[in-house]
C-alpha cells in the first residue's frame, strides 16, 4: 500500500521491480505493462501526492522508448535507468547479479542525481513566479 503522500514514487514495469524497490524501502507501482502509462486521473493523483515522480523502466529498447514517450507527455516525471554498462535490465536483475550493497549504491546515486535534478528545477520555478 502506498504512503497518503511523500518525497517520492517510482513507476516501473513490473511487480518483480516493484518487491525489490519495496525490500529497500521505497515506493513504487507498475501499470498493466511497460507499453501503458497510468490514466490522467491516477498520474495527477500521484503528482499531488509526492514530491517526485520517477519513470525508472528497462535499460533496452522498448523501455528507453516508453520512458522518453511518457516524459514527453509528463515533463514533471524524472526518467531513470540503469546504465547499460551494468549489463543488466532492471532493478531486480542488477539485485540478483551484484547484490544488496551495489544496489543501495546504485539506489543512492540515482536519489542524489533525481534530487539535483528536482533542485535545479524548483530554482527555476521561483525564478518564474519572482
Amino acid at each position: 500500500m502506498l504512503p497518503k503522500s511523500g518525497d517520492e514514487i517510482i513507476i516501473t514495469k513490473s511487480l518483480k521491480d516493484v518487491m525489490v524497490l519495496y525490500e529497500f524501502g521505497i515506493s513504487a507501482i507498475a501499470p498493466i505493462s511497460e507499453n501503458c502509462y497510468l490514466t490522467d486521473a491516477q498520474h495527477n493523483k500521484l503528482v499531488n501526492r509526492f514530491n517526485k515522480v520517477i519513470l525508472f523502466y528497462d535499460n533496452d529498447k522498448a523501455g528507453i522508448h516508453n520512458l522518453n514517450k511518457f516524459r514527453k507527455e509528463h515533463s514533471e516525471l524524472y526518467p531513470c535507468w540503469i546504465d547499460r554498462r551494468y549489463k543488466t535490465k532492471d532493478i531486480s536483475d542488477f539485485y540478483k547479479k551484484y547484490g544488496k550493497e551495489k544496489t543501495i549504491e546504485l539506489i543512492n546515486n540515482a536519489k542524489e542525481k533525481i534530487n539535483t535534478e528536482w533542485e535545479r528545477r524548483k530554482r527555476e520555478e521561483e525564478k518564474e513566479y519572482a
